[in-house]
C-alpha cells in the first residue's frame, strides 16, 4: 500500500508539472550561460534563448544572418524581413516591377494585378479600354457591367438609352426593372401600358398605395360596391 501510494502521488506531480509546462505563456527557465552568436545581443530574459538578433539580421539556427534586402526593396520596422518598395511586389525572392497600363494606377493591394483603371476606362485584359457611354447616358462608380447607366427617363436597350414612354397620369421612378414608370395615385397601370382611374364606389377610400381601395368601417365589399 505505501509503494503504491508513493507511486500515485509521484504520478500527480508529473501530470501537474507537465501541465503547467504545456500551457501558453508558460516556459522553462534557461539553464547554463546565454551564448549570443555574432550580430545579437542579450534580451535579458531569464526564460528561451536569452538573446535577439540585431537589426537586419534574423534568427537562423541558432546564428544571425544577414537579411539581403533586394533592389527596389527596404527592411521592415522589425528590422527582421524586408518589404518592396511600392509599385513593386515580391517575386522569386526579388522585388518585381508591377506594370501599370496606360489610363491605370497603382492600387495599394500587391495582390491580383496590382493596378486598376482610372475613371472612364475599364481592364481589358492587360490594358485599360475606354468605355463608350452612348447618349444620353453617364459613366458610375461601378467596374462591373458595362460602367455606365442611362440617365433619367430613359432605359438601357442594348448599347444605347432610348427614352422611356410615359403615358398620361404617370410619373418616372427609379429603377431598373419594369417600365420605369409607375402611375399616380388613384390610377392602376393596365396591359396597354396605360394608367386607368379608379372607380372608388361611395364609402371607400384608396389604399396608402393610392392603386387600389377598401371599404370604410363598418362597410363591406361586395363586387364592385361597399354595403352594409
Amino acid at each position: 500500500m505505501q509503494y503504491s501510494s508513493i507511486v500515485a502521488r509521484n504520478g500527480r506531480l508529473l501530470l501537474i508539472l507537465f501541465t503547467l509546462f504545456s500551457m501558453p505563456g508558460i516556459a522553462a527557465k534557461r539553464v547554463g550561460p546565454v551564448v549570443v552568436p555574432d550580430n545579437g545581443y542579450a534580451n535579458g530574459a531569464s526564460y528561451g534563448k536569452g538573446w535577439n538578433c540585431d537589426f537586419g539580421y534574423r534568427d537562423t539556427r541558432e546564428t544571425c544572418l544577414k537579411i539581403l534586402v533586394p533592389a527596389n526593396g527596404y527592411l521592415n520596422s522589425r528590422g527582421n524581413g524586408w518589404r518592396c518598395d511600392r509599385g513593386f511586389r515580391p517575386e522569386n525572392g526579388q522585388c518585381a516591377q508591377i506594370i501599370v497600363p496606360e489610363n491605370g494606377y497603382l492600387t495599394k493591394s500587391t495582390s491580383g494585378s496590382g493596378w486598376t483603371c482610372g475613371r472612364g476606362f475599364q481592364i481589358s485584359g492587360d490594358t485599360c479600354k475606354r468605355i463608350e457611354v452612348p447618349a444620353n447616358g453617364f459613366l458610375t462608380s461601378s467596374s462591373l457591367g458595362t460602367g455606365w447607366e442611362c440617365e433619367r427617363g430613359y432605359s438601357v436597350s442594348g448599347d444605347t438609352c432610348v427614352a422611356v414612354p410615359l403615358p398620361a397620369n404617370a410619373y418616372l421612378v427609379e429603377r431598373n426593372y419594369g417600365p420605369g414608370w409607375q402611375c399616380e395615385r388613384g390610377y392602376v397601370s393596365n396591359e396597354s401600358k396605360t394608367c386607368d382611374k379608379l372607380d372608388v364606389p361611395a364609402n371607400a377610400h384608396l389604399v396608402s398605395n393610392g392603386n387600389d381601395w377598401k371599404c370604410n368601417a363598418p362597410y363591406s365589399k361586395k363586387k364592385q360596391l361597399c354595403i352594409m
